[in-house]
């Protein structure tokens, strides 16, 4: 009282630290005049963000406007606002300023995303309308959405398939349309975890078989790249010299590890196995 202070600004700053303004959601208790929390261990200052907090919260909203036509990344931002961005917008906008990713475009499909987003949380079963990619006419299948994966700017929303009584992928760019269907009961003692599930594979595309030992041999001058950029976690340097470099890889084989060797053109060989090596050379044929 002897500063001036009113009992209406109290009330006022406690009504702002209660709420969501500033992001506190502090747990105030008002009880015979005397202000506590009603949580013993809470304290705002540890709500605080620093401004190494603000840096990297500004350098991921950047990397996350670079993918265009996706809501819950482009709504990020908002986060930002909570989180005191009126008190620290100077460093907000410096982070801004002196960073840069590549621009990803929208692809098709991503519409789904929010939706499917809500329907995996909620539990929902859908009853999916999908078009195979040599199909013009959609077929509606039961199914039970466990999560969603990206791989190069596609998305995909992996779950259980009840017509094939297994885990199955679809292209959310092949979705025509989707209904939530309340008769059914959500499946989910089959949901596995999405980082062990991809472990040992590159890309998508799953054939339940087990990860193999892949030795490539590559080019010697690609031995910087290789190393700084490995193809997959689990890859090993077995050899190194002035003109090859050959690397072992623990991974399934499918389609997507297929397209990436021969990305590599007349720069790498297949050692082991020879199945893959095999099936690289059909592939090259088929493609002449």
């Amino acid at each position: 009282m002897k500063v001036g202070i009113s009992k209406r600004t109290i009330d006022n700053d406690v009504r702002v630290m209660r709420s969501n303004i500033l992001g506190y959601n502090a747990p105030i208790l008002i009880k015979k005049g005397l202000y506590s929390y009603n949580e013993k261990d809470f304290l705002i200052r540890n709500l605080t963000l620093s401004n190494q907090d603000i840096q990297n919260i500004s350098a991921a909203i950047k990397l996350f406007k670079t993918y265009k036509g996706i809501e819950f990344f482009s709504e990020v931002e908002s986060l930002l606002n909570r989180l005191e961005k009126k008190v620290h917008i100077k460093t907000f906008q410096q982070v801004q300023n002196i960073i840069s990713f590549e621009q990803i475009p929208a692809s098709s499909g991503q519409e789904w995303l929010n939706p499917l987003m809500q329907a995996i949380l909620q539990k929902q079963v859908l009853q999916l309308n999908y078009k195979k990619f040599n199909s013009t006419v959609a077929k509606e299948y039961v199914y039970h959405p466990y999560f969603l994966k990206e791989y190069r700017n596609k998305w995909y929303i992996l779950g259980w398939f009840e017509p094939g009584n297994c885990i199955k992928t679809f292209a959310l760019d092949r979705i025509d349309t989707f209904r939530v269907d309340t008769s059914l009961n959500y499946i989910e003692k089959n949901i596995p975890s999405a980082e062990v599930y991809f472990k040992n594979t590159i890309g998508v595309t799953l054939n339940n078989s087990d990860p193999e030992t892949i030795i490539l041999e590559f080019n010697g001058a690609l031995a910087p790249y290789l190393k700084s950029q490995p193809l997959h976690e689990s890859q090993q340097i077995q050899i190194e010299t002035d003109t090859t470099i050959v690397i072992c890889l623990k991974l399934t084989i499918n389609y997507e590890l297929e397209s990436l060797i021969l990305s590599y053109g007349n720069d790498v060989k297949v050692l082991d196995p020879k199945s893959l090596a095999i099936r690289l050379k059909e592939r090259i044929a088929v493609d002449r």
